[in-house]
């Protein structure tokens, strides 16, 4: 996932991203299930069982907790080498060591080589590396296999962005949000895509759609006071900027130069 910030700053947000800030999606696999207690229950009666691992790192991963979830993945792995969920999983929780991630998700892709979300997941780890060229590569594989990846159109819609070609990501962030309306970054970058090509009207109704989602997103507020400031609603935008210094740091990702 990622998101465009402004025209004079010029950086793109991604998201899930390390350093300023961290966010993650929970395994493919994960779902609702038993609570770690109850799985620690279970481990210590079948200590030999790869799943009950694999599981439990999920429920850590969900929680919060990625240095354990890495240790059970890995303790899964070295019980059964076959644990593709295990392999996934570590990938994704080893945010903080993106080769190590990108080996994993490597072994998973090999595996399950029509896994369109493993190679999305490998692509935004691409971007954290600034590897555009690998990153654009796994994002056209991920929609290949499933056009209505909605994380994928995101992040190739920031890698043309940067690019600066704006048609491009103009029809990948639009995809997105008719394939997951809800998809509040999508909204961010596709106001900022616009705002780029001098769209300020339709900018400021797309930034009201990710604001709508989520109303203390400080970018999102801090995106439409420039946008206000642009189209001469000065009052407007310097009471939003005001408003803005009271909210929470955004949390969504890191900033990478746009050249």
């Amino acid at each position: 996932m990622v998101i465009l910030f402004n025209k004079w700053s010029l950086r793109f947000l991604f998201g899930p991203l390390f350093i300023s800030g961290l966010m993650f999606i929970v395994p493919a696999f994960s779902e609702s299930g038993p609570s770690i207690e109850t799985l620690t229950q279970l481990i210590n009666e079948d200590k030999k069982d790869a799943q009950l691992y694999i599981k439990r790192g999920d429920a850590y991963f969900e929680s919060g907790e990625f240095f354990d979830a890495v240790e059970d993945y890995t303790t899964a792995i070295e019980l059964d080498p076959k644990a593709d969920q295990a392999y996934f999983g570590r990938g994704m929780a080893l945010a903080r060591d993106v080769d190590e991630g990108i080996a994993d998700l490597s072994v998973f892709i090999k595996r399950n080589p029509k896994s369109s979300i493993a190679y999305t997941k490998r692509g935004v780890r691409h971007m954290w590396k600034q590897d555009f060229v690998s990153a654009e590569k796994d994002l056209s594989k991920a929609l290949e296999l499933d056009p209505n990846n909605a994380e994928a159109h995101d992040d190739l819609g920031v890698i043309y962005a940067r690019k600066r070609d704006y048609q491009k990501a103009l029809e990948h962030f639009l995809a997105t949000v008719r394939i997951d309306p809800s998809y509040a970054k999508a909204y961010h970058n596709l106001a900022m895509s616009l705002f780029l090509v001098n769209q300020d009207v339709k900018a400021l109704n797309t930034i009201d759609k990710a604001i709508a989602l989520n109303p203390n997103h400080k970018d999102a507020v801090l995106l439409k006071s420039l946008i206000l400031e642009q189209m001469g609603r000065i009052e407007e935008a310097t009471l939003l900027k005001e408003e803005a210094e009271f909210m929470p740091e955004t949390n969504w990702s890191e900033s990478v130069p746009v050249n």
